[in-house]
């Protein structure tokens, strides 16, 4: 059995009582502002193809859309945390079918692996290691894995293990550490199945059934995949060997692009969300300020951009 690490750093040792408690309070409308937000991006976009038909709309709307699939997997993440909403069923509801099914996921399941991944940050237990643990790569392995990503190798792939490896053949658990059975997991298939014929019919009603394949599904095995790789990076590769709460992942900043396609909805925050997991996403960026001016700074590790966090880990 690999050793734990112990929890150093609880929020009463960083924060006051009035501040936890303002960072802790959800509001309703802010988490389904950000669900609504998510889907009218991606609506827009398909308008703007629409509206103005050619090669450069076509490709600014996969481009958008695959990030804001990104979006939708961050906000399934806040639902796997309970942070969406306050009541617990809709919040869950809305997590698995606003979230997670369009994007091929499910939220019971990631809340189980990822509240893992949480007990167990950057130790050989850790489910997540092995997104980190190759970093730094040279040059030549990282463009390979861009290439698996934006061909759809990677995002084929997973899928074809979601549905025929983990849903159909193996036992998944839910975060109360109980085993989902084989019918519970082919319901999940379900819901994935359902959310995206509804997709589907929808564009099929305005005329446009191809849209499923070209706005949908190809950002969704493409540039999905490839947003996806880089937040990973992002979150916990290259970060210290000797890991303690404040140094086991990583706060990035990031600018308009870059939130636009791999830093969707305050993810790039990571280092407050692992220090404060009970943060809605909307209220990690006044948790990372608090932390600078409690004199912090030099205890977190920050990069200026994904570009500067990239060139740290490729050599």
């Amino acid at each position: 059995m690999s050793k734990v690490i112990t929890p150093t750093v609880r929020p009463n040792d960083i924060l006051s009582e009035k501040e936890i408690f303002y960072l802790r309070e959800k509001k309703d409308l802010n988490g389904l502002g950000l669900l609504l937000h998510a889907w009218i991006v991606i609506f827009s976009s398909i308008i703007l193809y629409t509206l103005f038909p050619n090669i450069f709309t076509f490709i600014v709307a996969v481009l958008i859309i695959a990030g804001r699939q990104l979006g939708l997997a961050i906000l399934m993440h806040e639902g796997a945390h309970g942070l969406i909403v306050n009541n617990t069923k809709n919040n869950n509801l809305l997590s698995q079918w606003i979230c997670a099914f369009p994007v091929w996921s499910d939220t019971y399941g990631y809340r189980h692996y990822h509240l893992a991944h949480h007990r167990h940050t950057q130790t050989a237990d850790d489910p997540d290691l092995s997104l980190s643990k190759p970093f730094p790569v040279n040059k030549l392995s990282f463009i390979r894995k861009v290439l698996r990503d934006i061909f759809g190798i990677s995002g084929i792939v997973q899928r074809y293990e979601l549905i025929f490896k983990t849903l159909l053949t193996n036992d998944t658990k839910k975060d109360d550490g109980k085993k989902i059975s084989g019918f519970q997991s082919k319901n999940i298939l379900f819901g994935i199945l359902i959310s995206n014929i509804i997709i589907f019919v929808s564009f099929s009603a305005v005329g446009q059934w191809w849209y499923y394949f070209a706005f949908w599904l190809l950002p969704l095995l493409t540039f999905f995949q490839l947003f996806l790789r880089i937040r990973n990076i992002a979150e916990h590769a290259g970060v210290e060997d000797n890991c303690n709460d404040f140094n086991n992942a990583r706060t990035t900043y990031a600018n308009i692009l870059e939130r636009t396609f791999v830093a969707p909805y305050y993810v790039n925050y990571h280092l407050e969300h692992h220090l404060l997991m009970f943060v809605p996403c909307y209220k990690l960026k006044e948790a990372h300020k608090l932390l600078l001016k409690k004199g912090h700074k030099e205890d977190i590790e920050i990069k200026d951009g994904y570009i500067s966090l990239l060139r740290s880990v490729i050599v």
